[in-house]
């Protein structure tokens, strides 16, 4: 039997009435990201082609080889995540984490054999620790199998060419082959690799042995940002036979599924019938960095309002999940169009600081020729590559004040018609508006409370 129309606004208006979630992300711990532990690929910095340049997960793999990629790997694990931090976003109002994994944290493929072993067990203890402290989890399968988007977030930057020795070309190739085969000429897939979907659904149901009841676990995304690009009946396929996985494990978890930036009731709302859509939540992901230059926090608060509140998400009859946003209004972060690379023109002003030291412990402490003019291998844009020892970082073109009234007026649209939100990312290395911890120190996050964590 079909809900009318009655029951679609009173479930709306009930999941709009309670305050959001307030959550963050786990990024850059399972899943690498140059931009949010960049001392990390120190070591990578002056490398040629040919002597092994990690950029992602799968080239850091590849660069290292199995025994010195683990090893790191293993120290980055227990560094770049503490119980201490835990315990921190415990006492900073978090409810909930959304943890990013790779698929090939339980059966490892390809360079991942090897170098990310122990990964599982190191998710064993998150999780444990988040039940200690009295978090959810959202685990996040981040990154899958040929790359679900082509980006370094998915493990694998895909398709990147080296034009020579000491340059690489990536955003200027569009491809994602997860789904299958995408003919870049006609702009669309025209085979869909099963066995890769196959793989996926294997990797859900493995995870479910493994976690699914788990007492952190809260929820269940099986894929994090499948391009815009997708084929989608291909990807509601899937969607749906991982649901039924899902619920066969737990019926009680939250089945979320990221909208594949194509945040439409239009889109979406057949994916399930109107009788069977419990436990069920569209993840959508909102940020302001990308956008074009603009005078003040109002103007970035009307927009957001309206990019958050239009017809096509608000006739979703899904709730919906905001699983990554941040503070930042530009791209001044340095590498955050991938390592040495960038694919954004800046909108503001960046700053330059000194780049930081490394969190690794020895024998990982990696630095740079903090007096080379600048550092490769480049990308097909400069704009990010270090000089003289100098990071790019956020503009300054508004005041903390202002950051505050941006945090203050997200967060409203969020309690108002959202589920839960997640901001991106719980720490970064040198961006304090991608920062869940230090925003929430400065008193940006810390809506009417006493300040007390102030520096």
């Amino acid at each position: 039997m079909k809900l009318d129309s009655f029951i679609y606004a009173t479930v709306l208006a009930a999941s709009a009435a309670a305050d959001a979630m307030v959550g963050t992300n786990i990024g850059g711990w399972m899943v690498l990201e140059p931009w949010i532990t960049p001392t990390f690929f120190y070591r990578f910095l002056s490398k040629k082609h040919s002597e092994g340049v990690g950029m992602d997960c799968w080239t850091v793999c590849e660069a290292l080889g199995p025994e010195e990629g683990n090893a790191m790997m293993r120290a980055h694990w227990d560094a770049w995540v503490t119980e201490d931090h835990i315990k921190q976003l415990a006492e900073r109002d978090v409810e909930i984490v959304r943890l990013p994994i790779g698929d090939w944290s339980i059966t490892p493929y390809g360079p991942y054999i090897g170098c990310m072993d122990g990964a599982a067990e190191k998710i064993d203890w998150f999780l444990d620790t988040a039940a200690k402290y009295g978090l959810k989890v959202l685990l996040d399968v981040h990154a899958v199998k040929d790359s679900q988007n082509g980006f370094d977030n998915s493990g694998k930057a895909s398709d990147l060419v080296w034009t020579d020795e000491n340059h690489f070309k990536h955003w200027s190739i569009e491809n994602a082959s997860w789904l299958g085969h995408f003919n870049a000429q006609e702009y669309r897939y025209d085979s869909i690799n099963q066995e890769n979907i196959d793989w996926s659904i294997q990797v859900v149901s493995d995870m479910m042995a493994r976690w699914g009841n788990h007492p952190a676990v809260y929820a269940f995304e099986p894929v994090n940002e499948p391009w815009w690009a997708s084929d989608f009946p291909a990807l509601k396929g899937f969607y749906r036979r991982a649901r039924n996985v899902v619920r066969e494990a737990n019926p009680d978890l939250v089945f979320v599924f990221h909208d594949a930036f194509t945040p439409r009731a239009d889109t979406w709302n057949d994916l399930f019938e109107d009788d069977d859509m419990g436990n069920v939540a569209m993840d959508t992901h909102a940020y302001m960095a990308w956008w074009e230059h603009k005078n003040d926090i109002p103007m970035y608060c009307d927009d957001y309002r309206k990019v958050l509140t239009t017809d096509d998400i608000l006739n979703v009859k899904y709730p919906v999940w905001v699983g990554e946003w941040a503070l930042a209004t530009d791209v001044c972060a340095m590498w955050l169009g991938g390592f040495n690379d960038s694919n954004t023109s800046y909108q503001f002003d960046c700053n330059w600081v000194d780049c930081p030291y490394t969190y690794l412990p020895e024998p990982f402490k990696f630095d740079m020729d903090r007096e080379a003019a600048m550092l490769g291998p480049i990308g097909e844009s400069d704009r990010s590559a270090i000089r003289y020892g100098k990071c790019p970082i956020d503009s300054t073109w508004f005041t903390s004040s202002n950051v505050q009234t941006l945090a203050e007026c997200t967060r409203e649209v969020f309690d108002e018609h959202y589920g839960a939100q997640f901001m991106w990312n719980f720490r970064n290395e040198l961006e304090v508006k991608w920062s869940y911890l230090e925003a929430y120190n400065i008193g940006w996050l810390n809506f009417g409370k006493s300040r007390q964590f102030l520096n």
